[in-house]
């Protein structure tokens, strides 16, 4: 995609946008491997969503005491993931961060794919997805994922939007602040929507806790970031796009800053739960699964890593090294993912009828 004004020979434009078709033939044997394993992983999903609409849950091993499987971890960790580069985008607009601009377009296009990937989960994770309609026509207001779906699926839209005003530069800056005021509210809206998903069924007790909200935002965001961290650096290897040093070393500090407040939120929910005169039976036996139990393996290493990463960035004569600040980003993006599926194990590792 381009932002000139004429398009080259081999660039076709569509709703004011410059798809640039003629490096197509000129593209590298690289490129093309990237293209085909993008392909073969393309056809297996097609091939597994095949298995679930003939055979239903039974390929997932999903039953009435877990009807949510992997899935929805996904879908967490997806939505999550978008809320990071969306912050980054809004700092620019509402708090001046002008060395963060570079990275707008990117923080947004992250937001908006990783939202749709996110739908894309529930929609094939629904053994008949033509009666999505229905989710329309005969909504449940009682229901959270009224609102967390509605919101994925408006959030998108905004993000895609937002990201056209970005590259073809309709409305100017006016437009992009609006812009701004809209997406962000709806970014802590579908965050906050998809964290009373869980927080809200008080029989699964680990889920049905007030910091719930705001622990996943944190992880939200911190998790965004870091994939943010990534995704620059990859363009800035691979696409011929320049960033500054400055830019990545501002990043780093908000990171750092953003991981230190989630990895004490977590730190207090383990109190709250194992504190002698606050435990309580339903909370300590399911928590425990995952301290010295069969669990172990999912929520540890979201300490140590979430410690680790934000110890290599915490040293300020070291924070500006990209090889820190990749190390620390990739640690924090995988501990977070881990933590989204001990999250989802939490409320069905014991059976609630016995």
């Amino acid at each position: 995609m381009s932002e000139s004004t004429t398009p080259r020979p081999g660039v076709k434009r569509f709703i004011g946008i410059d798809w640039d078709f003629g490096a197509l033939k000129t593209a590298g044997p690289r490129y093309w491997t990237w293209v085909g394993i993008l392909g073969v992983f393309f056809a297996l999903g097609i091939v597994a969503w095949s298995q679930l609409l003939m055979h239903g849950g039974e390929p997932l091993s999903m039953r009435d005491g877990f009807p949510w499987g992997l899935w929805f971890t996904d879908y967490m960790y997806y939505v999550g993931l978008s809320a990071g580069g969306l912050v980054v985008y809004a700092s620019v607009h509402l708090f001046g961060a002008e060395q963060f601009r570079p990275l707008s377009k990117f923080a947004v296009l992250q937001a908006g794919v990783l939202v749709m990937l996110a739908l894309l989960g529930i929609f094939t994770d629904m053994e008949q997805p033509w009666r999505m309609v229905w989710f329309m026509l005969t909504p449940n207001p009682t229901a959270p994922f009224l609102y967390t779906g509605s919101a994925a699926g408006a959030y998108m839209v905004l993000c895609f939007i937002d990201l056209w005003v970005l590259i073809t530069g309709k409305g100017g800056e006016k437009l992009a602040m609006t812009m701004t005021l809209i997406a962000l509210p709806a970014a802590i809206y579908l965050h906050t929507t998809t964290a009373f998903v869980l927080a809200m069924n008080k029989s699964r007790e680990l889920w049905h806790s007030a910091v719930m909200v705001p622990i996943f935002l944190t992880s939200a965001t911190a998790s965004g970031i870091a994939l943010l961290f990534i995704f620059a650096y990859v363009v800035q290897k691979f696409g011929g796009f320049k960033f500054k040093p400055s830019m990545f070393r501002s990043l780093a500090t908000v990171l750092a800053t953003v991981m230190i407040i989630d990895i004490f939120l977590l730190v207090v929910e383990l109190l709250w739960v194992f504190w002698p005169t606050s435990a309580m039976p339903g909370h300590t036996v399911r928590m425990s699964q995952f301290i010295n139990g069969r669990l172990a393996w999912a929520l540890l290493p979201v300490l140590g890593l979430g410690i680790g990463a934000f110890a290599l960035l915490a040293k300020r004569s070291t924070r500006h090294l990209p090889a820190v600040q990749l190390t620390a980003s990739v640690m924090y993006v995988v501990a977070i993912f881990l933590k989204r599926y001990a999250l989802m194990a939490m409320g069905f590792s014991i059976d609630t009828l016995g």
